[in-house]
């Protein structure tokens, strides 16, 4: 693992970012046109956890990387990391060996809202505050996903009530309500985010497409 200089990011690393997604707001509509296949995850906490690390590692060297960036998007002084995949169990703060053996991480500390994303562009994960991820990449990848985490599109469910929805009315903020449809639209395409949006009891007067 090294840490890439601001000259490094921009010339290496940000024109794979862009790749995935064109901004760092997990609650915006983050990804590109190119990410074809995409999910909303939960609980992501600052480091993602087993079992969904351990997936996305054995998923991104399916696709061929030996590697990936992250991007510590709320540090004072924005960091950027290269690390590769082998690292990772010694390495990563979410994974249990790495937390028990913390002089090889070199020290990392991610803030709240952090990005991981390979060289390539084929995939990559943005972490918000919220403890959601919006997880995208190709189809390859995805399955790969999906095998590791057979109810991984139960997730999204999870996210709206545990985070979204207020527990002492059982209803929705303005702000969430103006939000989150189009999050869905984005994330899911027009017909399962309707079906979510049902689902949830979200009237049709605050739906719009993404």
């Amino acid at each position: 693992m090294h840490t890439l200089s601001q000259t490094e990011f921009r010339l290496e690393a940000e024109p794979a970012l862009r790749q995935v997604f064109v901004n760092d707001d997990a609650f915006d509509e983050p990804f590109s046109p190119n990410v074809v296949a995409r999910r909303i995850v939960y609980p992501c906490f600052q480091y993602i956890e087993p079992p969904l690390i351990n997936a996305i590692v054995d998923a991104a060297s399916t696709v061929g990387d030996a590697g990936c960036y992250i991007y510590d998007i709320w540090a004072v002084e924005r960091q950027h990391y290269y690390i590769s995949l082998s690292e990772f169990p010694e390495t990563y703060p979410g994974i249990p060996s790495a937390k028990a053996n913390r002089r090889n991480n070199l020290g990392m500390s991610l803030e709240l809202e952090n990005t991981l994303y390979l060289p390539t562009g084929k995939w990559g994960i943005m972490i918000s505050h919220e403890r959601h991820g919006m997880l995208g990449g190709t189809v390859e990848f995805m399955q790969c996903i999906q095998q590791a985490i057979p109810d991984i599109d139960r997730q999204v469910y999870n996210f709206i009530e545990e985070r979204l929805r207020r527990p002492e009315t059982g209803k929705f903020g303005p702000a969430v309500l103006r939000l989150l449809p189009g999050m869905l639209f984005h994330v899911y395409g027009q017909t399962a985010a309707e079906k979510i949006l049902q689902e949830i009891g979200v009237s049709r007067r605050y739906w719009k497409k993404g």
